[in-house]
């Protein structure tokens, strides 16, 4: 079994704030980094802290040639990343002092994915293998088609949501990874019980896990509900905190391991994440995930 993540690539300037900046406000950072990002690009970092045929196919310019480097060097495939015209896409990203972060993306290059290269990308992989999707790519309804067609264990992160989610066809999804703000606005519920009642009826053969933040996270597929606890840290820094989650829990699950062991590890990686400055460099090793032992944010907790 392989795993492909289609995705996003991009180059992320950090701005740490007091506070993020209100309308018509200007305000000073505190200091200024660039590093590797992009939700495609954390996830499959994540992805190959706990599985070794992780694959990335996605577009850059000739400006990210550090990010195919970096790539490579945590253990992934980038024979499938190819160059563009046009830059590289970007993120500028203000964390505040709380840990909090607000982002406005550039799409750049991401959106050079056409249908011949998505068609010789996917000639490579076989049924059975894993494909993991994010919404920072275009033509993702075309990758969709192709790869359901090709026998292939599709897992969709709709995020961000944008018109363009309307025309995905979710009955070819086998995973969908969701954060409670998306899983509302795809269902149009205003509650996770009404979402997952959403799911479970229109969609009867997908697996659903929706990511709660601080009340945890839940599972949901046509006859289960498992939901799991938080852990409680010190946050720094949340930015990839939900990449690190979708990483370590996609990798696990197709390794057929016991849902309530996947929940578990990937809120330890996530949970870990949030500690460190960064998004794709704050992901943390498997051996540390496998170690760490949180607080729990609650006991209980009904949905």
């Amino acid at each position: 079994m392989k795993i492909l993540n289609f995705g996003s690539i991009n180059i992320d300037i950090f701005f740490r704030v007091n506070h993020i900046v209100r309308p018509g406000e200007t305000i000073s950072a505190q200091n200024i980094e660039k590093r590797a990002g992009g939700k495609g690009l954390n996830q499959s970092v994540a992805l190959a802290k706990n599985f070794d045929r992780v694959y990335h196919a996605g577009s850059l310019g000739s400006d990210g040639a550090f990010l195919k480097e970096y790539l490579s060097g945590e253990g992934i495939d980038t024979s499938f990343i190819k160059e563009s015209e046009n830059s590289t896409g970007n993120a500028i990203i203000q964390v505040d002092d709380k840990g909090e972060n607000s982002i406005v993306l550039y799409k750049g290059a991401n959106f050079d994915i056409d249908k011949d290269f998505i068609d010789e990308v996917l000639s490579n992989f076989d049924k059975n293998d894993i494909l993991v999707l994010q919404n920072e790519i275009n033509n993702l309804d075309y990758i969709i088609k192709k790869g359901y067609e090709k026998g292939m264990k599709i897992v969709l992160n709709p995020s961000p949501i944008t018109d363009e989610l309307k025309n995905l066809d979710f009955k070819k999804i086998d995973l969908l990874m969701v954060n409670e703000t998306e899983s509302k606005e795809i269902s149009l519920c205003n509650d996770i019980e009404g979402c997952i009642a959403y799911f479970r009826e229109n969609y009867p053969n997908l697996k659903l896990v929706i990511t709660l933040g601080s009340k945890g996270s839940i599972f949901v597929d046509r006859d289960n509900k498992i939901c799991q606890k938080a852990y409680k840290v010190k946050a720094v820094d949340s930015t990839g905190a939900g990449d690190t989650f979708t990483g370590f829990f996609v990798a696990e699950f197709y390794k057929n391991t016991d849902v309530k062991k996947c929940l578990e590890l990937a809120t330890k990686a996530s949970a870990l994440s949030v500690r460190k400055k960064g998004a794709s460099i704050s992901i943390p090793n498997l051996e540390d995930v496998e170690k760490f032992i949180g607080e729990d944010l609650w006991r209980k907790k009904e949905f």
